[in-house]
């Protein structure tokens, strides 16, 4: 990738981030493959100048492990208000996260790994996407826009997560207190374990505060206008949520 395409795109990134608009899927200064995917996603998240506070983390059917911070200018306190920037949908999952407790070595193995995490959380990820067409966006593309990460909501803590069985747990979505989906989780701990090498390739490595989001229970469901929201996960908590977005539309899928 030349310089100038890749000002360029990293420029525009930014610009549709911070004004909450979309750039064009068929831009051409979009990455060609997964290393101009990571390289642009550095440079846009060096320009937001937020620290990170976690991460998101993404196994590609037949491709690599991906990944993208959560930036700390993305979350919301849990029962807090989401103010959707620009009139682009909001897009809300519903996970389960994890906090880790310390540092975590580049070389650790999965029993490494658990041991420091400190806790379990019920969580919303936050989404938006910074490119038109998201459903149609191939993944080395959204590796540059952060995943379409834009924040988290770290709800309950899950007491006792340790002696839980966290795969194929059930949960469900509220919106305006009426039901809007259910679904299960994959296999949360197995979604961690797959960052620290996919980390270490890059030269980064999990931190203490760290939080790491591993799916959505429910897919992606995109919202406009002013929305309570309430994700539950069986035996595990809630998390709550206010949304104001652009003009009420419901819940339909982005165009």
């Amino acid at each position: 990738m030349s310089q100038d395409r890749f000002d360029a795109i990293v420029g525009r990134l930014v610009a549709a981030r911070q004004k909450g608009t979309r750039i064009a899927r068929a831009d051409p200064a979009l990455p060609a493959d997964y290393a101009e995917g990571f390289a642009i996603q550095e440079r846009v998240v060096q320009a937001l100048a937020s620290p990170a506070i976690g991460w998101k983390v993404m196994q590609v059917p037949q491709g690599p492990v991906i990944f993208a911070p959560i930036l700390a200018s993305g979350r919301v306190p849990a029962g807090g208000t989401w103010e959707v920037v620009g009139n682009e949908p909001a897009g809300i999952e519903l996970e389960i996260a994890f906090r880790m407790g310390c540092d975590v070595p580049q070389d650790a193995g999965r029993a490494r790994l658990l041991e420091a995490v400190a806790d379990a959380h019920v969580v919303f990820e936050l989404c938006q996407s910074r490119i038109a067409e998201p459903s149609l966006v191939p993944r080395h593309v959204m590796l540059a826009d952060c995943i379409a990460n834009a924040g988290v909501v770290v709800g309950d803590a899950i007491a006792n997560w340790r002696a839980l069985e966290l795969a194929a747990r059930g949960g469900r979505l509220l919106v305006d207190g009426a039901p809007r989906a259910e679904g299960r989780s994959g296999d949360p701990l197995s979604a961690l374990a797959l960052l620290p090498p996919a980390l270490q390739r890059h030269g980064k490595s999990l931190r203490a505060g760290d939080i790491v989001i591993t799916g959505s229970l429910i897919g992606m469901h995109w919202f406009k206008g002013r929305h309570e929201l309430r994700g539950s996960i069986d035996g595990c908590g809630e998390v709550p949520l206010r949304l104001i977005a652009a003009e009420e539309d419901g819940a339909a899928p982005p165009p």
